[in-house]
Parts: C-alpha cells; sequence; structure tokens
C-alpha cells in the first residue's frame, strides 16, 4: 500500500491507520520508511490515528476531533506537555496514556460512550462525558477559538487551573 502511495511522488500522503495491529518492530519499520517517503518526496504526511505514542514520535501538527468536529488543534509539543489549555477530550486521551514512573497505577478511562451521530447533543458535543459540564455546555455550542500563539480549542473552560477549581459550576448531564 506505501509502494501505491509513493509511486507518483505526491505533495501529500494520506496515511490512516498505518501501524494499526502491527507489532511493535513492525510498526517502527512502518514509521522508518514514511519518514523516509516524507524526506524524498520533499512533501507531508497526514496520519490518521488514535495511536498517541505514533502521533507523539511522528507529528509536528496535531488535531484532535470528537465526533466529527475539531476540538484541538495545536503543535504536538504543545500537546504533549503540561500545557495550561486544552479541550477536556485531550486531557482525557492524556490521561489515559499508561505511565511507568509516578503514583499513576491504573488507566484513566474517559467516562460514557461516544453519541451516535445521528443524535448528536445539543451544545458541546462532549458534555455528556465531560467531568468538567456545566449548563452552558448543555445549551450552547462552542466555538473553535485561539488560546495560545499555535492552539486552537472548542471548549467554554479551556483553562485547566479554572476549571479544575472548586468554584467551578460543574453539574451531571443526563442525556
Amino acid at each position: 500500500g506505501i509502494a501505491r502511495a509513493v509511486i507518483m511522488q505526491p505533495e501529500l500522503i494520506i496515511a490512516d491507520e498505518p501501524t494499526t495491529a502491527l507489532d511493535v518492530t513492525i510498526q517502527a519499520q512502518i514509521l522508518d520508511l514514511l519518514r523516509a517517503v516524507k524526506k524524498k518526496i520533499s512533501g507531508s504526511i497526514m496520519l490518521i490515528t488514535h495511536d498517541l505514542g505514533v502521533i507523539n514520535e511522528m507529528a509536528d501538527d496535531v488535531v484532535v476531533m470528537y465526533c466529527g468536529q475539531v476540538v484541538e488543534q495545536a503543535s504536538a509539543r504543545t500537546i504533549f506537555t503540561d500545557c495550561k489549555q486544552s479541550h477536556p477530550y485531550t486531557e482525557g486521551l492524556m490521561h489515559s496514556i499508561p505511565q511507568l514512573t509516578g503514583d499513576r497505577t491504573k488507566l484513566d478511562p474517559i467516562p460514557g460512550a461516544v453519541p451516535h451521530p445521528l443524535d448528536l447533543p445539543k451544545g458541546c458535543k462532549f458534555a455528556p462525558r465531560c467531568k468538567y459540564c456545566t449548563q452552558r455546555c448543555i445549551d450552547e455550542e462552542p466555538e473553535l477559538m485561539q488560546v495560545g500563539e499555535d492552539q486552537y480549542v472548542r471548549c467554554f473552560y479551556p483553562d485547566k487551573e479554572e476549571r479544575r477549581s472548586e468554584e467551578h459550576g460543574k453539574i451531571t448531564v443526563n442525556y
């Protein structure tokens, strides 16, 4: 598949889950091959993947999507560091990564399930699963807004410290 993709020397290669279900040795070989192809064609590769390790290793820029919407866009460096602002879904994804150090002994899953595409919530699409959800999140859909030099977030409460504070008006959502 990769050979067919590069034979015409495209400026952009779209790779959808190129390392899914591969063992780590083959996965590393595929990622090395993609890097070599990118350099040879002097182009770009768009990786579509759920594998945060692959994203961290390969990406310059990251777009996080939920229910077909961009919920966060930033450089990989911003996404994978302890940045001050983020979308709660991105935060949940980061907390679901197994840690080999520190006091984290178990995975921290995102509660609930992704809503059916034909029955999406009225406001924020992530509201039913968000531990920071407020009534505003249920009633209104947030716009994608710039929160940093290279960072955009679709959330009314992108500041991590603010939304974790006791004063933040969290509510229980029942859809």
